[in-house]
């Protein structure tokens, strides 16, 4: 199981009580959680530990929520390294979360739950952020009692989709994706799509867009799998916010954390990998685009390695040039093929 990493301690806690919640659910097999950067143990520590149990076979499960660089480059990268220390090993590398029906329905049962009315609510409370099971006051909600009796419906509320960012144009335009279709046929007045970090538009703009239309709530939808220093930013954030405008009334929900989608659509993903059946959209894929405009010119190769059938990975040569040295610079030609 291979996350993105975080320098929050109880960000990669979580990631490893997630992975080994995993496990309990099919012991018959390890479950070695592992990070792409930030802190360990990293990818290459994870295929060693599994090669010295003694296993030829391993399914690498991309923990991320959108196919953007680190799906297509850095952990295909990191898997080609892994092949050639070990060529024995057969690896099957697995697709990300996705836009799914499963972490839709848990977003919409959040929204529900703090869409309750106040009498019936008792005392509000969302799931957890660390544990599937056991149900925790909303803190990241800043709306009073009196507020929240002044909206009468979803009409009065706009969404604030927050996503991660990306430097990948196709991931950036599945969170707006992923935003359109939790707003689509839910009555609230609108929603709003933005970003914490990379790409734009920002948190900040986001809550100046939600205000131009007058709502008397915003709920921010912080789009993360666990917590790590960049939800706790969209938390500060939002208690800012609601100083700074305290005549709306801003909710904040948690990040996903351990929950049953997640752990389901995991273990449909481990399945497709054992299978064969792993497709991944290269189509909108820049990486690809770039392979065919400069006809592999530039030690460029496009394989992702999914399965027998369908190899598709970005590896480059060490001779190429790296398009995101300098991230502001990248971003004058985001719509553009690197």
């Amino acid at each position: 199981m291979i996350g993105h990493g975080t320098r929050d301690q109880k960000g990669c806690q979580t990631f490893l009580d997630f992975a080994k919640t995993y496990h309990t659910l099919d012991p018959s097999r390890p479950v070695v959680p592992c990070f792409l950067e930030l802190t360990g143990p990293t990818i290459q520590e994870g295929v060693d530990q599994c090669v010295e149990q003694g296993y030829t076979e391993i399914s690498a499960l991309p923990i991320l929520l959108f196919a953007a660089r680190h799906n297509k480059f850095d952990v295909t990268n990191e898997l080609d390294q892994a092949r050639r220390r070990h060529p024995q090993v057969k690896f099957y590398y697995g697709r990300h979360f996705g836009i799914t029906n499963s972490i839709l329905d848990l977003w919409r049962n959040r929204l529900a739950e703090l869409d309750q009315p106040l009498e019936k609510q008792g005392n509000s409370k969302v799931l957890s952020s660390q544990s599937p099971l056991s149900p925790i006051p909303n803190l990241h909600s800043q709306a009073s009692t009196r507020e929240s009796a002044n909206i009468d419906n979803r009409q009065d509320t706009v969404l604030l989709f927050v996503g991660r960012g990306s430097s990948d144009p196709d991931a950036n335009g599945d969170v707006y994706k992923m935003a359109r279709i939790l707003w689509e046929g839910s009555g609230y007045k609108t929603v709003e799509t933005c970003f914490i970090g990379i790409t734009h538009p920002r948190l900040e703009e986001g809550f100046r867009r939600a205000r131009l239309y007058q709502p008397k709530r915003i709920i921010v939808v912080p789009y993360f799998l666990f917590i790590g220093l960049l939800v706790k930013k969209i938390f500060e954030t939002t208690a800012q916010q609601q100083e700074q405008y305290p005549e709306l009334t801003i909710n904040c929900l948690p990040e996903m954390g351990i929950q049953p989608q997640l752990l389901s659509i995991l273990r449909e993903r481990e399945i497709e990998t054992q299978l064969g059946q792993v497709q991944m959209n290269c189509e909108m894929c820049k990486f690809r685009l770039s392979a065919v405009s400069h006809g592999n010119s530039h030690g460029h190769s496009h394989h992702h390695h999914h399965h027998q059938g369908h190899t598709h990975d970005h590896s480059h040569s060490h001779n190429a040039p790296d398009p995101y040295a300098d991230i502001e610079q990248y971003h004058q030609r985001i719509w553009q093929a690197p």
